[in-house]
């Protein structure tokens, strides 16, 4: 993810998911930089990257908190992002390719 923000490739990503993110999580209408953690998350479950998308997904759901009025309730933006997560849409499906290969291997 590191690499793909030195160039640049993640902000025109970002750029993109800008619009969804608006329509989906209104109540951080103005706060970019919860949009820019929540489109990072997405993106990296979307490649498959569930290692790299754990940590990025903790800091949204902290920044959320941070927004959160109600602190022992869960906000409607913090709901929708674990939805999200849970749902992850997969362009590259990783897992199911590592366990295709690992299957193949022992010959079943």
């Amino acid at each position: 993810m590191q690499i793909a923000s030195k160039t640049k490739i993640l902000d025109k990503i970002i750029d993109i998911l800008k619009p969804i993110i608006k329509f989906l999580f209104p109540e951080i209408k103005g706060d970019n930089d919860v949009q820019k953690e929540i489109s990072m998350n997405i993106v990296a479950n979307m490649m498959g990257l569930g290692n790299a998308a754990t940590p990025l997904g903790l800091k949204a759901m902290i920044s959320l908190q941070k927004k959160n009025k109600d602190k022992d309730t869960l906000s409607n933006s913090m709901i929708m992002f674990i939805i999200l997560n849970t749902a992850s849409l997969q362009i590259i499906p990783t897992t199911i390719i590592a366990i295709r290969n690992s299957l193949r291997e022992f010959g079943t």
